[in-house]
């Protein structure tokens, strides 16, 4: 083996080492256990309580349990959490099978990077987008969400990305600091 091949075997192990620890089964255990203990009907309290995550759990929780359940499609999706609810993202999509064959095909495998702020209000939340690209060409998020709606021509409530969603189940508020996360229940 030739020093340049044991110092690129040496340098690929130690970036699948970072990656490897970038998103940890157990800290994505701890953010979903969380959920599923708050989401259970319990007494109403007279004030709210908090929990605080990191960032690496967070994204953990997001790429190891939540995705794998509610959004297949997304393959990865790493969060940058800033003071005043700013977040940072980036996220890649592969769509594929009969239910996305009329998506376009230069869209089906997708990376999108964006940057934005996120609202809560009423047990609600949303997202504000004020950067977005995709696949490296940068979109007004005003002109996609147009377009968005213009291609639900046939339905009968039409849907804007920054539409409000409802925060998961025993949730009333989230508020986020630089690499932290904190959820109010």
């Amino acid at each position: 083996m030739t020093k340049r091949t044991t110092v690129f075997l040496l340098l690929l192990g130690l970036a699948m080492t970072a990656v490897a620890a970038d998103f940890s089964l157990e800290k994505a255990k701890r953010v979903d256990g969380f959920l599923a203990r708050i989401a259970a009907p319990r007494p109403r309290s007279l004030f709210l309580k908090k929990a605080v995550f990191s960032e690496s759990e967070l994204n953990s929780y997001l790429n190891l349990i939540y995705t794998r359940k509610y959004a297949p499609e997304v393959t990865v999706i790493e969060l940058r959490l800033k003071d005043k609810n700013r977040v940072d993202g980036r996220l890649k999509i592969q769509l594929a099978g009969e239910k996305y064959a009329a998506v376009p095909q230069f869209l089906r495998d997708s990376e999108v990077r964006f940057r934005g702020t996120f609202e809560c209000s009423n047990y609600h939340m949303r997202f504000v987008f004020s950067e977005l690209v995709i696949n490296g060409s940068r979109f007004s998020p005003d002109v996609l969400d147009e377009a968005y709606g213009a291609a639900q021509f046939n339905a009968s409530v039409k849907r804007s990305i920054f539409d409000w969603f409802t925060l998961l189940p025993g949730l009333k508020n989230i508020e986020s600091s630089e690499r932290t996360i904190v959820f109010f229940y």
